[in-house]
């Protein structure tokens, strides 16, 4: 699944996880760039377009939370 995705990168840019071997911050950046692009929630969306990487995750784990939590 898509989320599967955006979390694992969304994990790496928050450091809750640790870089992959060849992998780079710049490649998990533009990888969430796109991800911006493609049919995901509008909040998903805002969160990633304003590079609110921790609200993103955070509304992975629970999409109903108030936009300012």
């Amino acid at each position: 699944m898509q989320y599967d995705c955006i979390r694992k990168d969304l994990e790496f840019v928050t450091q809750k996880r640790v870089l992959e071997v060849g992998d780079s911050l710049v490649e998990v950046l533009k990888r969430l760039d796109d991800a911006q692009h493609t049919d995901l929630p509008d909040r998903l969306q805002h969160f990633l377009t304003q590079r609110s990487y921790t609200k993103a995750l955070l509304w992975l784990d629970n999409p109903d939370i108030p936009h300012h939590p």
